[in-house]
C-alpha cells in the first residue's frame, strides 16, 4: 500500500499488514501525524448508456465523442531538497537600517567609552573613597601614586 503525508507529500510504501483498520502514523521527513487508512477503489462513474431503451423520450441524447475527465497532474513522490543554505541564499532576510537603531547604538558606545575614561581618570579619589578597588586597579597595573600632603 502507498502512503502520502499530506503535510508534505513525502509517499512511503507499506505493507498492508502493518495498517490494519487506519492507524496514526508520522512522517519521518516533517512529523506530521495522520490516519492512515486503505485507499479504497474509486467509485465507477455512472455510464449514461447503461439501459439505452429505458430513456424516455424527454432524455438527451448521447454524446458521440465524451472527452476524458480531467487527471490531475502526477507529481513527483519527492520534491527536490534544498540545503538551508540555499533557501537563506534564495531569499535574503533585508532588514531596513533605521536611524534611531544606529543612533542608540552610537549613545551606548560613548557612555561605555566615557565610563571607562571616568575610572581611569578619577582613580585616586574612587581608592580613596572605595578602598577595595585597590586590588582591582592592582589587577590591571593601574597604581595610585602616594598622595602628598603639605
Amino acid at each position: 500500500m502507498r502512503i502520502a503525508c499530506p503535510s508534505c507529500s513525502a509517499a512511503y510504501d507499506v505493507p498492508d499488514s502493518l495498517l490494519p483498520g487506519g492507524r496514526i502514523v508520522r512522517c519521518a521527513r516533517c512529523g506530521n501525524e495522520w490516519m492512515a487508512v486503505r485507499a479504497e477503489a474509486p467509485a465507477a462513474p455512472p455510464d449514461s448508456q447503461e439501459h439505452p431503451a429505458s430513456a424516455g423520450p424527454e432524455a438527451p441524447a448521447p454524446l458521440a465523442a465524451a472527452e476524458p475527465p480531467a487527471r490531475e497532474v502526477d507529481r513527483p513522490a519527492h520534491p527536490p531538497r534544498i540545503s538551508a543554505m540555499d533557501r537563506l541564499a534564495a531569499h535574503p532576510a533585508a532588514l531596513p537600517a533605521s536611524r534611531g537603531l544606529q543612533l542608540a547604538w552610537a549613545a551606548s558606545f560613548l557612555l561605555l567609552a566615557l565610563l571607562g575614561w571616568g575610572v581611569y581618570a578619577w582613580r585616586v579619589q574612587i581608592m580613596d573613597h572605595w578602598p577595595p578597588s585597590t586590588r582591582m586597579y592592582a589587577a590591571f597595573g593601574l597604581q595610585a601614586a602616594p598622595r602628598q600632603t603639605p
